[in-house]
């Protein structure tokens, strides 16, 4: 379905949204056919960590149907913040995460990614962040070039996650 992003409508997201997002996850999941490495499942638990503070859920809505959503996560100095992989970092707490961006499948192919990690880059720039990182499935070819045209760099590979190998991407701001 061909749409223009900037006709949808961006909401931040509240805690209350956990079920909605986690639906988004399950079509995810659905249309991965073999390839279910691409996204590690996440339960209520690890998303509610990414409301309140810095953090920013930014849902991407068409009309009422919640079509993305980003996840913009300030872990602080937790063992989630993947500023402890990036040797070029040197205070973690510079460091928010891009931990999810999700698109609804029908509406892919539209640059709908591409534009919720641009938002969530504004975010964490206004908020005074250094650096962000982001880990990518290597068989996810379509995340690797948003995030490389959004402007972060390959740092390294890594076993994540219960063992799934990830592509650690950076990116200096500020």
């Amino acid at each position: 379905m061909k749409i223009n992003v900037n006709n949808l409508t961006y909401k931040t997201l509240s805690e209350g949204s956990i079920p909605a997002l986690l639906e988004l996850q399950e079509d995810a999941f659905a249309h991965a056919g073999d390839s279910t490495d691409f996204l590690r499942r996440n339960t209520p638990e690890t998303l509610l960590p990414c409301f309140g503070g810095d953090s920013l859920v930014l849902g991407a809505y068409d009309g009422e149907l919640l079509v993305a959503f980003g996840i913009l996560y300030c872990a602080g100095d937790t063992k989630e913040n993947l500023a402890h992989d990036l040797d070029e970092v040197s205070d973690v707490t510079e460091n928010a995460n891009v931990k999810l961006v999700i698109v609804r499948y029908e509406y892919r192919g539209n640059g709908l990614q591409k534009e919720l990690i641009a938002r969530l880059c504004a975010h964490a720039e206004q908020r005074g962040y250094k650096w962000l990182s982001s880990t990518v499935s290597p068989e996810n070819p379509w995340s690797m070039n948003n995030l490389i045209a959004n402007g972060f760099t390959e740092a390294k590979v890594l076993v994540k996650y219960g063992g799934l190998k990830r592509i650690l991407y950076a990116k200096k701001i500020n």
